[in-house]
């Protein structure tokens, strides 16, 4: 078993393969929202590293959303691409949730917050049970008020937050703690290791039940609503 994933939804993308011990690598790209043009290259690039072809891989997982709208429709559509070529199943990974990824071994609450523009977040809540992970606060579009006012109405007071929000927002974090800068941002060591969690339960697809999960539309496509009413 050989899992690719394709995190495209931040401002650097980046691919991962996990093998059936639960062997993890990946490969990042330092450059910013350049994703098309390199995301395939290094999938290849992390395939030749470890003596594997495109042929090995058995089934090919997406960050799926929220975050960069450009970079979801790279991601699911360079992953659909991929698995009708090979003849594979997909998964769609919820990129909030991949997050509680980044820290497996955090006991609070894991509060991934991207930035959505005009006070508006994409977030939620995770938190680790019994080697499950489990949605406190549901993931979703918010208010930055009103996302930190949930999470704070949990009670728990060990929390840590992820993503670009913290950053957008920063005002708002003051007196809340970021996670290392390390592990404070999309990743798809993170995005393949739910997947492969995923793909035990079944929660595998074809190719054409892939979508995106954008959680809200565009701004192009909301503007264009006002403007014909």
């Amino acid at each position: 078993m050989y899992i690719l994933a394709l995190e495209t939804t931040g401002a650097h993308a980046s691919v991962a393969i996990i093998d059936e011990k639960g062997n993890v690598w990946e490969k990042h790209c330092k450059g910013v929202l350049n994703h098309l043009q390199y995301l395939m290259p290094m999938t290849d690039q992390l395939l030749k590293e470890h003596g594997l072809r495109l042929g090995d891989v058995t089934a090919i997982a997406a960050s799926k959303g929220p975050g960069s709208f450009t970079g979801i429709r790279i991601g699911v559509s360079s992953a659909r691409a991929l698995a009708q070529v090979l003849d594979v199943k997909t998964i769609a990974v919820s990129t909030l949730k991949a997050f509680a990824y980044n820290m497996p071994d955090y006991q609070g609450l894991i509060c991934p917050v991207f930035d959505a523009r005009r006070s508006q977040v994409y977030a939620g809540a995770y938190q680790w049970e019994d080697g499950k992970i489990i949605e406190i606060v549901p993931g979703g579009p918010y208010t930055i008020d009103e996302f930190l006012e949930k999470v704070k109405s949990t009670g728990e007071e060990a929390r840590l937050f992820f993503g670009d929000g913290t950053k957008a927002y920063s005002k708002r974090f003051q007196e809340e703690e970021l996670a290392p800068e390390a592990a404070r941002f999309q990743s798809a060591a993170s995005v393949v290791q739910l997947a492969r969690d995923m793909a035990e339960q079944g929660l595998v697809t074809d190719y054409e039940s892939l979508k995106p999960d954008y959680m809200r539309k565009a701004e192009a496509e909301r503007k264009l609503e006002e403007k014909h009413g």
